[in-house]
Order: structure tokens, then sequence, then C-alpha cells
């Protein structure tokens, strides 16, 4: 993979700390526009997601968002990055995020050793190879590794069943949930 190793203390070497440092770098570089485009959005109430921001500006919510949910939970980084690929999929981006990423180049040098494919000009391929999966409509959770979302997603239909249930035949006559 040519991912390097830190050369302080040995800390974490992981692709999810890469792709964290490049998504904020290129957000970083347009700040102005950025900030302005997001003002607009939430000032009348645009899409967010499609017509206003760029593929930067996705990427870089898409990380946040990630982080958000799964610092919660304790996620690994692992959980983090195929919750992101799962992102990228549902949103059809994947191939248009390698991109970005890769043109981050002081970023990739930074990461990456000269002789990894992500320094080469063969991350090209990997991008014409995830372009394919763009022409499927993906509708995968980024939540379903985290083990508190699935609990309660797989906990919630009985519940509200038994609840049906016992407001149907008259059993409670009170609120349930309180």
């Amino acid at each position: 993979h040519g991912l390097k190793k830190p050369s302080l203390l040995g800390g974490p070497c992981h692709p999810w700390l890469f792709i964290e440092e490049a998504a904020s770098r290129e957000v970083e570089r347009d700040f102005d526009s950025v900030y302005s485009r997001l003002v607009l959005c939430k000032t009348y109430r645009l899409d967010e997601d499609s017509k206003v921001l760029t593929l930067e500006e996705l990427l870089y919510r898409a990380v946040q968002a990630v982080n958000m949910t799964h610092d919660a939970a304790h996620a690994q980084m692992d959980v983090k990055l195929r919750s992101l690929i799962c992102v990228g999929l549902n949103e059809q981006v994947l191939h248009l995020w390698l991109e970005v990423l890769c043109s981050s180049l002081q970023t990739v040098e930074k990461w990456f050793h000269p002789w990894s494919f992500l320094r080469s000009p063969g991350w090209v391929q990997i991008k014409c190879e995830l372009r394919v999966l763009c022409k499927f409509a993906f509708s995968l959770s980024q939540d379903w590794e985290l083990p508190i979302k699935r609990e309660e997603k797989e906990k919630k239909p009985l519940k509200e069943g038994v609840q049906d249930m016992l407001v149907k035949h008259h059993l409670f006559s009170w609120d349930i949930d309180g």
C-alpha cells in the first residue's frame, strides 16, 4: 500500500488519518468560498449535498459526519473507513473522492512512500474501476457496524409491535413510553 510509518513515537498509521487530513486541507484551501456557500445553503435552505457543495466539501462533510457518529460509539478507524466508503457509494462519488484525495499532492507525499500506488499515475486506474460502481444504486447504512445503532434498530420493531398489541387490546390505558 505504501503508507508511511509515523516518525514520532510510533503513532497510529492508518488511511483514515490521511483521508481526514486531505479532506480538511482541500476545504481549507478555499475556505472563504466554502464558508460563503455554506451560509447561502443555511440562509436559503438550499440542497447542501449536491447542488451547491463541491466534491471537496462533500467529502469533508462526510468525514465529519462519520467522525461525529462513530466517535460517540468509540468505533475503530477501520469501521470509519468502511462507513465513508458506504457514503461514497450511496452518493455515487467514491471514484471522484479518490481523485480529490490523490490530487492533494502535499498530503499524499506526506503520508505515502514515493513507490506507493497513490503517488504514481496508477491511481487513475483505480478511479476508472471505481467509476463502474456509480452505475448501481446503493443504499448502504453507514452506521451498520456501530453496535448501539444496530441494537436499537433491531429492538425497535419488536417494541413497537408489543406496544401496538397492548394498546389494541386495551391492556394499558396510559402512555407506554413514559
